[in-house]
Order: C-alpha cells, then structure tokens, then sequence
C-alpha cells in the first residue's frame, strides 16, 4: 500500500496537467487573498450603495463585452497551426474596433436612459469609457488566450496577481480622497489595461505572442468561417448569460434600491472567489486538455469530465459548507455592520455557487463536442426563470425571496445542463 501511495504520488506530482493546474490556482489564489485582505477595508470606506453603483455599471459593460471579439478569442487555442491562431487573434481585435464604435453610437443616443440605470446620473460621460473598455478587453482576452494556447500559465497568473494588488491598493488610496462609486467605477475600467500590460512585459514576444501578427485583416474571412459556432452560439449565450447574471443587480437597483444591490454584489465578490481559483484553474487547463482528447480521440471524454467534478465537488464543499452553516452571522461581522443582508443573502448564495463549479469541466468540453447551440438554448430559458424569480421576490417586497428563488433557479439549472452533457460526453 505504501508503495502504490508513493508511486501515485510522484506521478501525480510530475503530471504537466497538474502543474498547470497549480500554476493557475496558485495566481488565482493570490490575486483572491489580496482582494479578500483589502475587502474589509474597501467594505467600511465605500458602503453599499458605492458598490452598488459599481456593480450596475459592471452589469452593463459585461453585457456587451463579449461582443468586443464576438466570441473569437475562445477559439485561439483551437487551430493547429500557428497562423490559424494568429488569424483568429486578428478577427478578435478587428471585431473589437467594430464593436467599440457601435457602443459608442448607442451612448450618444441612450446616454441618458443608460446611466439611469447605472445609477450614474450625475455623471452620465463615464459611459463613454465604455468603448475603450471593449478594446482593453480584447486585447486582453487575446493575450490571455494566447498564454493558454502557448501553456504559459504561470506568465498569465502573475500578471494577474500583480495587477489585482495595484487596483486594490489604487481603491484604498483613492477612497481616502474620493469614496465614491464613480472612483471604483474608473479604477477597474482600467483593471485590464495594467493586466495586459503586466503579462506582455512577462512573455517573449515570438510565437502567440508576437503581437506584431494580431493586427490586419489576413486570413480573418477564413478563420470567421471556420471557427463560426463561437460567434453563432458562445458569444450570444455569453451575452445571455451575462444579461441574466446582471438581472439581479439591475433589478434589484431598479426595484429596491442601490444599497441592495451592494449588499448582493460584494457577497458576489466574495463567494465567487472559490469559483474563481478551482473554476478558472481546472477550466483552463482542462479545456486544451478534454479538446485535444475528444479531437484527437486520445482520451476518454466521459471518465475526464467525471473525475474533474468529483475533486471539484470535494474541495468546493468546505468553504461553501462554511458560509451555508455559518455565513449569516460571519459575513456581517468581516464586512461591517451595515452589511447584515449580505448575510442573510449567503447560505442561498453559496449552493448557487457549488452549482457553478462543478459544472465548469463539463461546459469546458462543449465546444469540442459540437454542442454550443444547447448553451445558448439553456442560457434562453434559464434567463426567463431567473427574471421570474426575482420578480416574484418584488410582488412580495422582499430581496431575501428574490436571492433566494433566483439561486435555486441556478442550481436547478445547473445540474440539468450537466445531466445532457454527461450524457453526450458518454455517447462520445
């Protein structure tokens, strides 16, 4: 027993998977340690309704970001060939332009209607970072992208650290001086700028990452073609998704107030960090991983996916069995004591978040099984259900019954998605 203990052991510590993993989680972890260290203070200087307004105008902008590259950016990791990835690097960032100038046209003529509802009324010309921010996102969606297909994980994850502690230690200085939700609002507008810049000062600039090669339009017609279920099914579900991920926070800035949907966005923040380290480090890795196994045919899909939600599941059940049992009482006491809804918020919150999780490996293979079109088609009926439930929680003038209807709808949701793709991953 020893022995086969030892030998696992060494195999698992050489595996190129596990180290990727680790590279991933280890930044990933970082950056959420540095967040969740300045939280507590962000929490006292700002309040709710900054973070409210924070969180509306987020809503918005992440509506329409992936429109910035159509979905295209996704794809840099699929070509086999270095000029393919190239050629979908420039559709993405040629995409983005586009993308920015129809955003720009919509602000000059809803400028008013939108920072309404981004409870940005007083200062309506913040909207007009808006198609900046695209182009910012594009080019780091590429790199980020790029560092994926190249398998420098590590590059990407430091940048990421190295960008999250300058925005937050940016966030406290400023609070001092300003605390105020237009301050947040500017800062992490500016988030992905330092992030790109950050990461392209790490890697060589050869390869994916000779950036030289990212602007033109050769080769953007074939790649368009090619890659076209990204633009015709991810990018709408993103799009969907991100709408109806919002719809909490516009709804409940709209029909409750701004300081509620601070309440609600900061718990966001937090118990998304999980999610965060485990999904985006399993999910990154694995996603080149289970498409080079289903494309190749070198692997078994349905066992991959099975063990990656079983060690998902295991590490996800000990921060969320804690803030289920106890996070009623310890959010409000971490964050302040203007914060006692984000509390009642959590337990509800933080199934939702289990959800999540484990589904990530299998979403994670759903480009390589050809079944994008049942994501955007999910993403369509769980929205209606979502809007539902948080309706219903208004006709009974409660934010409580609308947190709660709308996490049970999600997880509800969740394992269904997981079920269909379980089970085509088995026909597979």
């Amino acid at each position: 027993m020893s022995y086969f203990l030892r030998n696992h052991i060494k195999t698992f510590r050489q595996s190129k998977f596990v180290r990727n993993v680790f590279a991933v989680a280890t930044g990933i972890a970082a950056a959420q340690a540095i967040s969740l260290a300045f939280m507590p203070f962000l929490t006292r200087l700002y309040g709710p309704e900054a973070f409210g307004a924070l969180a509306a105008f987020t809503a918005i902008l992440n509506i329409i970001t992936p429109l910035a590259t159509l979905g295209y950016a996704n794809a840099i990791v699929m070509p086999k060939t270095q000029e393919g990835a190239n050629a979908v690097a420039r559709l993405s960032l040629v995409s983005a332009v586009i993308a920015s100038s129809v955003a720009l046209i919509v602000i000059y003529a809803f400028q008013e209607q939108l920072a309404s509802l981004a409870g940005l009324s007083s200062e309506p010309n913040l909207l007009y970072l808006i198609p900046t921010s695209l182009v910012l996102v594009a080019l780091l969606s590429v790199a980020n992208q790029a560092a994926i297909r190249e398998g420098l994980f590590k590059a990407k994850s430091s940048s990421y650290v190295a960008s999250t502690f300058i925005m937050n230690l940016g966030k406290l200085g400023a609070g001092y001086i300003s605390a105020s939700g237009i301050t947040l609002i500017v800062l992490s507008i500016f988030a992905n700028l330092i992030n790109y810049i950050i990461l392209m000062a790490r890697v060589p600039k050869v390869g994916s990452f000779d950036f030289r090669q990212w602007f033109g339009i050769t080769g953007i017609r074939k790649a368009a073609f090619e890659h076209k279920d990204f633009a015709i099914y991810r990018m709408p579900q993103s799009v969907i998704r991100a709408a109806s991920m919002g719809l909490p926070v516009i709804m409940l800035t709209t029909l409750f107030g701004v300081s509620s949907a601070g309440q609600y966005s900061i718990l966001l923040v937090i118990l998304a960090a999980p999610v965060v380290l485990l999904g985006d480090s399993v999910g990154e890795v694995f996603y080149p991983k289970i498409t080079r196994a289903i494309v190749d045919k070198t692997g078994n899909t349905f066992s991959l996916i099975i063990r990656s939600i079983f060690a998902l599941l295991l590490v996800a059940s000990i921060p969320f069995g804690f803030i289920i049992i106890f996070g009623e009482s310890f959010l409000p006491w971490l964050l302040g004591a203007e914060w006692q809804l984000a509390g009642k918020f959590s337990p509800w919150i933080a199934l939702w978040m289990i959800a999540m999780l484990v589904v990530r490996p299998a979403v994670a293979a759903m480009p390589a099984l050809k079944i994008q079109s049942l994501l955007l088609f999910y993403e369509i009926i769980v929205t209606i259900t979502r809007i539902g439930a948080l309706y219903i929680g208004y006709l009974n003038k409660s934010e409580l019954i609308s947190i709660v209807l709308f996490s049970l709808v999600n997880v509800l949701g969740y394992m269904g998605l997981l079920v269909v793709i379980l089970f085509r991953a088995k026909r597979e």
